[in-house]
């Protein structure tokens, strides 16, 4: 009887109602959208983006075109929402006129994706660019589409298909490249912009 009585407590110590509950934490007990609104390790792939910027911007006309140089501009880029998205304040001169763009970037942890929105004094509308999944720490291509304004006295109206790529060489340096594509044509490059820290670190 007691080799019974000690099997029956063997068995009932390792039956899983014995066994201590493990509480969910506070992260898991939040619904899916709150969850995964939270910053993930994509995130951090962002850091080297932080801080005080002076930029290098040059705007190819079409392609082959040799470009427009402007050395009169600066960025600033802040963590925004506790560290969900990065803002990006650029002002500078462009073809010798004020000219300022804002944008927020930040990683979808849901559809597994970088997003970057802007809106600026150069285009009528703003830009959205949607990352395709592939994107790495370094370098990351985001893509969106819009209809040309063009530099003459009345818009073009042409569609053109967008890619703008961060690249992300170091703490100190990166750079945006966006890319354009319009019907029947190769992709060139548009416009490239050359950021360099105020203080290196």
């Amino acid at each position: 009887m007691f080799r019974s009585l000690a099997l029956v407590l063997m068995l009932a110590a390792g039956s899983p109602a014995a066994q201590p509950q493990t509480k969910p934490t506070q992260s898991q007990q939040l619904p899916a959208s709150a969850r995964l609104a939270m910053p993930g390790p994509e995130h951090r792939w962002l850091d080297p983006l932080i801080g005080d910027w002076t930029v290098e911007m040059l705007v190819y006309p079409g392609p082959g075109a040799q470009p427009v140089v402007s050395r009169e501009v600066t960025a600033t880029r802040r963590w925004m929402l506790d560290g969900r998205y990065v803002r990006e304040e650029l002002r500078g001169t462009v073809f010798g006129n004020p000219s300022a763009r804002d944008g927020i970037l930040g990683f979808n942890r849901l559809d597994r994706r970088m997003e970057w929105v802007t809106a600026d004094t150069f285009e009528p509308g703003q830009m959205v660019y949607l990352g395709r999944g592939d994107e790495t720490a370094q370098r990351f291509s985001l893509y969106g589409e819009s209809t040309e304004a063009g530099m003459g006295p009345e818009p073009t109206g042409r569609k053109r298909d967008l890619r703008f790529e961060f690249d992300i060489r170091d703490n100190n340096n990166n750079v945006q490249r966006i890319f354009a594509t319009f019907p029947g044509g190769e992709e060139f490059l548009f416009v490239e912009q050359r950021f360099t820290r105020v203080r290196a670190r």
